[in-house]
């Protein structure tokens, strides 16, 4: 019998085809375990994702609220440094000066206490007096629990927050406690005392923003500044077992600790809560024979979708929100205007310019300039409702977004502008500003975004041009005044190019023996289609513009050139007088011009005078005396113009670089008729003659005028009554008639 070589069914299969088969059962359940594994990976990765979002937006509320209450303590008590300098600088304060400024300081701050002076430590004065006459007589070196703090403020010579405290007037309080010192012997600081200010601190935290929230819960620690040893401020204690979300807060003498957390606690991790992971679960289901694939795949696309994100909010960011402030940009800002503008609410537009801004960041450098644009938003942010939108232009200017009726929205405008008056500390550096605002209501002054700013915008110049620290709205009539300037821009700068511009000069004469002793210069402009122009109309336009620069040359050269002209022929009637405008004295080397143009017409330097205005000294002290400075060094006569008008202090007037102080023609006008205006005058031509300066009265239109000026010492006038401003040829004329011109009457 032959043998049968082929297996039967029954026969055990070769090792490699009993694998493949075992290999192809498990396979779909490997896949199907891989793509659950990979599922339930996925939704808690998807969790995380939700929970790590709740924690940076967490940390980005609580990071606003940290600025917020930062801002708020600085403001709180910004008001002690100015009774701090005052003590510091006079040894000490009036009762009635300090009554005036804490009580301004309590009207500013409304959950302000108390304002306390404690020379040696020892409470001598307290506004408001009414319910604080306990403290009267108390000496904080007998109180255990509150001096040793105030001797750390003291030996730091820095000040200290205090608190929470039991007053004795009763309640609990903030208690910020500034350490005063006044110069000895040899410049010695010894200790005054201190000044203490008692807020309620339930009412500074919530004007600060802490506030019971909806969605999370919030707390404060660090009492005395001790930080996470400090006792409990505000809020739930428990919040400060595990915080994830935790920030230390900047106070005087200190730090405190904000704490946030969920309302209810954070969230359980729920993998069927999960969309992601319910979608990985079907298709793992659908598609297990792909699931490895599948595996890798996904984490290359997660890979890419952090990084396309960690990149997207850095772009949103850059391209929609200012880097300094925080505050949605232009882009942003149109974006929500143009929505809102479709919703067909009442709507206004304004645009805010901070003026002083540029003094600041001159005299303090940008650093501080950008600190003071933060407080600044922080500021706007709390005089805004919900609804409202406010962003940062560039530079000073804000332009805000605001919805409500007319009488909201002037409440609002003046709430801003009262915003900018307090203080601004910029770290122990105080600086005061105040703002120009302009408005443009929607749709009355225009239907979309671009027309609304640029009209606000108008009116916010409008604003500057009507002295600042106010509101215009928008009229139509602002626009044509607008190109009406644009077009005299554009002539003012043709001028420049076809030497249009002309000096014309008024007779400077001595009162007492009417002899003529020089000429003012002043600045003509003879336009070819409209003539004269005025002074008034293109000198502030060249000044805003910076055309001033090469003007301001411009009359050098002609003026030189006139004094060149009159040496060589009939002789130079004394010395002539020209003016220097700020922007020549901030931006240009103006000494450096002037000696140029002495140089090229061979003139001696004592036949010029400068003239620069009080404003401008008070606004750029030390570079206008240092080129003052310079410019008697050479041998140039110096002079305050318009003297009256910019309430410099007497120890510096005493130090100017002057030889002339000219009273402005508005203290001139009432004389003789006016006591105001007599005892004015009096006080410049004795102040000034005690401080050797020479006198000169600008604006002498009558003989009564002269007569009285001439009795009281004034030693030179100019004005209507000895000569008129007069072209040069007209000058020489006059002088050939009258080479002394004797005194009126």
């Amino acid at each position: 019998m032959t043998s049968n070589k082929h297996c039967s069914a029954d026969d055990p299969l070769p090792p490699p085809a009993t694998l493949r088969r075992s290999l192809y059962r498990l396979l779909p359940v490997g896949f199907a375990v891989i793509g659950i594994g990979l599922s339930v990976a996925l939704g808690h990765l998807d969790a995380r994702r939700a929970e790590s979002e709740q924690v940076a937006n967490l940390a980005a509320r609580l990071s606003g609220l940290r600025s917020a209450l930062e801002a708020q303590l600085r403001a709180s008590f910004a008001e002690a440094e100015g009774i701090a300098q005052l003590i510091s600088t006079d040894g000490s304060i009036s009762i009635d000066h300090f009554h005036g400024m804490a009580r301004d300081a309590l009207d500013s701050v409304p959950y302000m206490h108390h304002i306390a002076l404690a020379p040696a430590d020892v409470i001598r004065d307290v506004y408001p007096l009414q319910g604080n006459e306990r403290i009267i007589g108390l000496d904080y070196r007998q109180l255990p629990d509150q001096f040793p703090l105030l001797a750390a403020a003291r030996d730091r010579a820095q000040p200290v927050l205090a608190g929470p405290l039991p007053l004795y007037q009763g309640g609990r309080a903030l208690v910020y406690r500034r350490p005063v010192f006044i110069s000895g012997k040899r410049g010695v600081k010894l200790y005054w005392g201190n000044i203490s200010i008692v807020a309620d601190i339930d009412r500074l935290l919530l004007a600060a923003g802490l506030r019971p929230e909806a969605g999370f819960e919030l707390a404060v620690r660090g009492g005395d500044g001790k930080g996470a040893e400090g006792g409990l401020i505000w809020g739930d204690p428990q919040l400060f077992d595990d915080p994830q979300v935790k920030l230390n807060v900047e106070v005087p003498g200190g730090v405190w600790q904000l704490v946030a957390a969920p309302r209810g606690g954070w969230s359980e991790l729920n993998l069927f809560g999960s969309s992601l992971f319910l979608f990985a679960l079907t298709c793992t289901g659908l598609f297990s024979l792909f699931v490895t694939q599948l595996n890798r795949k996904q984490r290359q696309l997660e890979q890419r979708n952090r990084e396309l994100r960690q990149y997207q909010a850095q772009l949103e960011r850059l391209a929609h929100y200012d880097t300094i402030t925080g505050l949605p940009n232009r882009v942003l800002f149109q974006q929500q205007l143009g929505e809102a503008i479709l919703r067909g609410h009442g709507l206004a537009v304004l645009v805010l310019d901070i003026d002083g801004f540029k003094q600041v960041n001159d005299s303090l450098g940008h650093p501080m300039g950008d600190l003071l644009l933060q407080q600044a938003t922080a500021r706007f942010l709390q005089e805004l409702d919900t609804q409202d939108r406010v962003c940062r232009l560039g530079g000073d200017e804000f332009v805000f977004m605001l919805q409500g009726t007319q009488g909201q929205v002037n409440h609002q405008v003046r709430a801003l502008l009262r915003s900018l008056q307090r203080p601004f500390d910029l770290n122990g550096n105080a600086a005061l500003v105040t703002g120009s605002i302009g408005l443009a209501w929607c749709p009355q002054h225009g239907e979309d975004a671009d027309s609304l700013v640029r009209h606000a915008d108008t009116a916010m110049y409008a604003a500057k041009e009507s002295g600042r620290d106010g509101w215009r709205p928008y009229h139509p009539d602002m626009t044509a005044r607008l190109q009406q300037r644009l077009e005299l821009e554009r002539n003012l700068r043709r001028a420049l190019e076809h030497n249009e511009f002309e000096l014309w000069y008024q007779p400077k004469v001595d009162l007492f023996s009417g002899r003529l002793e020089g000429v003012e210069a002043l600045l003509r402009w003879r336009d070819p289609e409209h003539g004269l122009v005025s002074p008034g109309e293109f000198i502030p336009l060249a000044e805003r513009t910076g055309l001033i620069l090469p003007l301001g040359e411009r009359v050098l050269e002609l003026a030189c050139a006139q004094l060149a002209a009159w040496r060589d022929g009939e002789g130079v009637p004394g010395s002539l007088a020209i003016n220097v405008a700020a922007l020549q004295i901030e931006r240009g080397d103006y000494v450096t011009s002037l000696a140029s143009a002495l140089e090229r017409h061979g003139l001696p330097a004592s036949l010029l005078e400068v003239e620069i205005t009080e404003s401008l000294l008070m606004e750029s002290q030390q570079q206008a005396c240092a080129v003052l400075a310079q410019l008697r060094a050479m041998g140039v006569a110096t002079a305050v113009d318009d003297f009256g008008t910019g309430y410099s202090s007497l120890a510096y007037l005493r130090a100017l670089p002057i030889d002339h102080l000219k009273i402005d023609r508005a203290f001139i006008k009432d004389l003789p008729g006016d006591d105001d205006a007599i005892a004015v005058a009096r006080a410049i031509i004795d102040l000034g003659h005690a401080l050797g300066f020479r006198i000169t009265a600008e604006g002498i239109e009558t003989q009564a005028q002269y007569d009285f000026l001439r009795n009281a010492g004034c030693d030179q006038g100019q004005g209507f009554l000895l000569g008129r401003p007069m072209p040069a040829a007209a000058l020489d004329t006059w002088l050939a008639t009258r080479r002394s011109v004797p005194a009126p009457g």
